[in-house]
């Protein structure tokens, strides 16, 4: 069961490439962001023991029901409805780059908001699902892709064309002062914690997380790849010329063998398949959330049926992310993710903090 947990933490470091988290560090590389990973990892390795130590005191339970037990009900009402609406953005973002880098790289004629309609349309369907199903979908999903974007790492920082003289110019500014916002960018890579909030519920009594020492290193080894290789590629100056820079640095890589040449076209395909994975479970926890305010709801991790409710609450989710879409452009959306970002980091660690002081107290009292 301890491979749930992994494949949330994998699924989230892996799609951070596809948000503007290497864009918004590799702004600040002079001014911040080097500094600012290695505060990152501390903050997001303590977030990651702290929320794991506490829900394993709620085997078979998730926030909703541990906020249940402690804390009154129009106050939870209130909380799962805030959290529903943080999950759905972090995920409309996602899938509205996805949707954009399709139409950038694969069929420039094609019109996005019909490519994010088609998108949206398999996510929703996807997360209407049970709990269950939804971690074998994620399983699947990881199986099938995390080797793939593992090998176009590995050949990344294997490459010739790696300039390492441009690393080390960077890393040389580990001296420069964290900043908030690179700081925020740096724990995202560790942010799939987070998701125990809702697959907790997975987890049966007297169960214990082990091998959480892996994940501050699999999260290391995934930040600075994601922060230094691009710098390598593309030189200290050039790097900054890229919103979408991990697409770029793909196509700067050439497969000497097999039936593919260019990298960008698997690495794309890769990450279409991720960008589903990751809306589909982000939308099937902010659907739990918003049903827990039911007043007749119980939590099932298995539902032999699905509810009406799943769908009229996953079709607002899409319908939601069509108009975001709409209204917005890739200049607003990227101002509206570093803030997002921030906002994110300070509501997690107050989670965070509510979730851990909630299970001593009742272990106190125990």
């Amino acid at each position: 069961m301890n491979r749930y947990f992994f494949y949330n933490f994998i699924l989230v470091s892996f799609i951070n490439l596809m948000l503007y988290v290497p864009h918004i560090l590799i702004q600040l590389r002079y001014s911040g962001a080097v500094s600012s990973m290695l505060v990152g990892i501390v903050i997001g390795s303590i977030l990651v023991y702290m929320y794991s130590s506490a829900l394993a005191r709620y085997p078979e339970k998730g926030l909703p029901e541990i906020l249940k037990l402690h804390c009154p009900k129009w106050l939870v009402s209130i909380s799962m409805v805030f959290f529903a609406a943080m999950w759905w953005f972090a995920t409309t973002i996602v899938v509205v780059a996805g949707a954009i880098l399709i139409n950038r790289f694969f069929n420039p004629d094609a019109n996005v908001t019909l490519l994010l309609a088609m998108l949206v349309l398999a996510c929703g369907y996807a997360a209407t699902r049970s709990t269950l199903s939804v971690m074998f979908i994620v399983e699947i999903g990881l199986i099938v892709n995390a080797p793939i974007i593992m090998f176009v790492m590995f050949k990344a920082v294997r490459s010739p064309q790696l300039n390492w003289d441009a690393i080390r110019v960077v890393a040389n500014y580990v001296t420069k002062m964290p900043t908030l916002t690179s700081v925020a960018a740096a724990t995202f890579i560790f942010t799939g914690y987070i998701n125990l909030s809702i697959f907790n519920r997975l987890f049966p009594p007297n169960f214990r997380f082990k091998f959480r020492w892996i994940y501050p290193l699999f999260g290391i080894m995934i930040l600075f790849i994601t922060f230094f290789v691009p710098i390598g590629f593309h030189g200290t100056e050039g790097v900054n010329q890229y919103i979408y820079i991990w697409s770029l640095t793909a196509d700067s890589m050439l497969m000497q063998y097999g039936f593919i040449e260019r990298i960008l076209f698997l690495f794309l395909i890769v990450y279409l398949n991720l960008t589903l994975v990751y809306t589909m479970s982000g939308w099937h926890q902010a659907m739990e959330l918003i049903k827990s305010c039911f007043r007749n709801s119980k939590p099932e991790i298995d539902s032999p049926k699905t509810l009406i409710s799943n769908y009229v609450i996953v079709g607002i989710f899409a319908s939601l992310t069509i108009l975001y879409h709409m209204l917005t452009n890739e200049k607003i959306n990227m101002y509206i993710t570093s803030f997002w970002l921030v906002f994110r980091m300070f509501i997690e660690i107050l989670t965070v903090i509510w979730v851990f002081v909630l299970s001593r107290r009742r272990s106190t009292a125990a």
